[in-house]
């Protein structure tokens, strides 16, 4: 799980896209705004900000190996899904648009479609 602070970055498509996000990964667990999530045309990496966090990590995930980025509806606000093999992480955003527009850009395979629920488990079968 992933709680977005703001959007950061030149605007422009020339630097990698950064975000200060909260993650929920495994047995780690940030709020906002202790990891900074990057992502390039390359990868997408999560990377903790301060203390003793610094010592786990970086989380890296080249973008071969992400399989699908998807949204679902949340109590508060959508979720978007950064799923592939033997990973998946979450983002919670009021408005994933931007991040779903910013990784389609970078090449990552976004699935805009709104799903009810999450289809499959972590390795691709179904539910």
């Amino acid at each position: 799980m992933i709680l977005m602070d703001k959007v950061a970055g030149d605007g422009k498509g020339v630097g990698p896209y950064r975000v200060n996000v909260g993650m929920e990964y495994r047995t780690i667990r940030a709020t906002v705004p202790l990891i900074e999530f990057t992502a390039t045309r390359e990868r997408l990496e999560f990377r903790a900000r301060f203390g003793l966090g610094m010592l786990v990590g970086p989380w890296r995930f080249e973008r071969e190996q992400v399989a699908e980025v998807f949204t679902t509806p949340g109590w508060f606000s959508n979720r978007v899904h950064i799923r592939g093999d033997h990973f998946e992480m979450q983002v919670l955003t009021f408005s994933p648009e931007p991040l779903l527009l910013t990784l389609e850009e970078l090449g990552y395979p976004v699935d805009w479609i709104m799903r009810t629920r999450r289809y499959g488990n972590r390795h691709g079968s179904s539910d």
